[in-house]
């Protein structure tokens, strides 16, 4: 056994893929890493599509990224970012079958830096401020 194993993760625990669920409230309870597998169960009504993140705030399914209907589907989560799954079923997403996930970087990383690489854009814009103290040497006495 590895120190750094990816997990799986069973989406909405024993509850499943399904109507009348809070999945926002299940993903804040959890940590998705690289690594990591989604595992979506649901019944025959229901199906899971990767969308995009207007697709998701607006229910459209007609874009789908992918979309799997056999149960169980298993989703690995390669990369750092936000994914977006909706159930394509008419009036599913709208009944809150709709998961945001945002997975961080290799579990294997320290967990005291969050997303700090992301910040360093904004160094250069602090050396801005030298190019006024070269200024003052041109004065010359004469």
């Amino acid at each position: 056994p590895a120190a750094i194993s990816a997990a799986t993760i069973t989406v909405g625990g024993s509850s499943g893929w399904t109507l009348n669920y809070n999945y926002a409230n299940w993903a804040a309870g959890q940590t998705f890493s690289s690594g990591d597998s989604l595992v979506f169960n649901y019944g025959p009504s229901h199906a899971v599509s990767e969308v995009s993140q207007s697709d998701y705030d607006n229910c459209n399914a007609g874009n789908a990224i992918s979309t799997d209907s056999n149960s169980p589907t298993a989703i690995s989560l390669t990369s750092p970012g936000t994914r977006y799954f909706i159930c394509p079923t008419p009036t599913h997403c709208s009944q809150g079958m709709k998961l945001a996930v945002s997975v961080s970087g290799n579990s294997a990383s320290s967990p005291s830096t969050p997303s700090s690489p992301s910040t360093s854009p904004s160094s250069p814009s602090g050396s801005a401020a030298t190019p006024g103290s070269v200024t003052p040497p041109t004065a010359n006495p004469s």
